[in-house]
């Protein structure tokens, strides 16, 4: 489903990271980044996991972000642009729906005529529902 999204801030702990560090877990720098916002933020009911400054090389790299929509004195600001979304969203542990989702995400793409715009996607976590919100070309 794609939606209109008003543009909104975030505000948390970030690093720059690619396709080729995240795809082994010992050289992951997303799963640090998740633990350094847990023991800056706690375990609030809401979580943005945000991710921008994408450059295309032969490696996708990109900016990662998780943060809270509050602003908080040691979370950096990162803006999450307004503009067309695609809405994709599971239920249960978001550990577990997340990277299923982000698979459904990379077929669905591959099969359809519609485009990602690679500017600000976007996670949303509740307490039992992931939802990954991409950023579509018009």
């Amino acid at each position: 489903m794609i939606q209109e999204i008003e543009e909104f801030s975030i505000y948390g702990v970030s690093v720059k990271t690619d396709e080729e560090l995240e795809s082994d877990l010992n050289s992951s720098l997303i799963f640090p980044l998740w633990k350094k916002f847990h023991s800056i933020f706690g375990t609030p009911d809401e979580i943005y996991s945000v991710y921008y400054d994408y450059k295309n090389t032969h490696k996708l790299e990109y900016k990662i972000c998780v943060g809270v929509k509050n602003p908080h004195e040691k979370g950096e600001k990162i803006c999450i642009k307004g503009g067309k979304y695609m809405l994709f969203e599971g239920f249960g542990k978001p550990e577990i729906i997340a990277p299923k989702l982000w698979q459904n995400i990379n077929e669905f793409f591959k099969n359809s005529s519609l485009q990602r715009k690679f500017d600000t996607d976007f996670e949303f976590y509740t307490t039992n529902k992931t939802q990954i919100y991409i950023s579509m070309k018009e």
